[in-house]
């Protein structure tokens, strides 16, 4: 009987938590499911960086606090990585007024004038930064192109996705949008 009455309380405990949460984190989590976007284990503070950008300007990770952030690794020999440039520039195009930024990391190891060929060719006016020597793809332990890293405006790590999506999807903008709001 005891243990019966404690079972309710614990039930009923759990149905007020679920439901006072905010619609928000419901429509976070759903679109971040659907998005195939990996949740950390441990949430924990994004590498900090520091790069040259494609027009030769030094860029930090700081630079962006405050934004939520889509940071994307990629290699120009990478056709995966070819494929969702696109969507990030209509993604960028369509959040950059609104607090979400784009920002693209080169892992290429040379010709840094192939880089820049491609931003242009793909008309990319996000930030594009080159990463010669693979030290921040070291750190942010990228095994595979494409890989790509949400981090909230503190600079958290919310999660991430190996392989091309469609980043300017419904469920990608509602993912990178409710990093804006505080969960």
């Amino acid at each position: 009987m005891k243990m019966t009455a404690r079972l309710k309380l614990t039930l009923m405990t759990t149905a007020l938590l679920l439901g006072s949460l905010h619609p928000s984190v419901w429509a976070h989590q759903q679109a971040f499911e659907n998005m195939g976007i990996t949740k950390p284990r441990v949430e924990k503070s994004a590498p900090g960086f520091a790069l040259q950008d494609i027009q030769g300007n030094m860029v930090n990770l700081e630079d962006f606090r405050g934004k939520a952030i889509l940071l994307n690794f990629w290699a120009t020999w990478c056709e995966a990585c070819k494929e969702e440039l696109p969507s990030m520039q209509r993604l960028y195009e369509a959040l950059s007024s609104q607090g979400v930024e784009v920002v693209a990391i080169s892992i290429d190891r040379r010709n840094f004038d192939r880089v820049k060929k491609y931003a242009k060719e793909y008309n990319l006016t996000f930030p594009v930064l080159w990463d010669p020597e693979q030290k921040v793809r070291k750190h942010y332990y990228i095994m595979g192109l494409p890989t790509t890293y949400l981090i909230d405006p503190n600079g958290r790590l919310k999660g991430f996705a190996s392989g091309a999506r469609v980043w300017d999807s419904p469920d990608s903008i509602q993912a990178l949008t409710s990093l804006k709001e505080k969960l």
